[in-house]
């Protein structure tokens, strides 16, 4: 049976990262919750793009 998450392994200049971490904090979240919103919108978005361009 598969695990219901897996890993995504991103590599990103370390002040990004610290940046990233920092307000991450500040937010009171994790940056894993933020990357998972922002890889589901991505794909959203490019999915969305994909059917107008076969509907097209």
């Amino acid at each position: 049976m598969a695990k219901p998450e897996d890993t995504v392994k991103l590599i990103i200049g370390k002040e990004l990262k610290i940046r990233f971490k920092s307000l991450c904090v500040q937010a009171e979240t994790d940056m894993s919750s933020v990357a998972k919103e922002l890889i589901a919108a991505w794909c959203q978005e490019q999915e969305h793009k994909q059917a107008g361009q076969k509907g097209s």
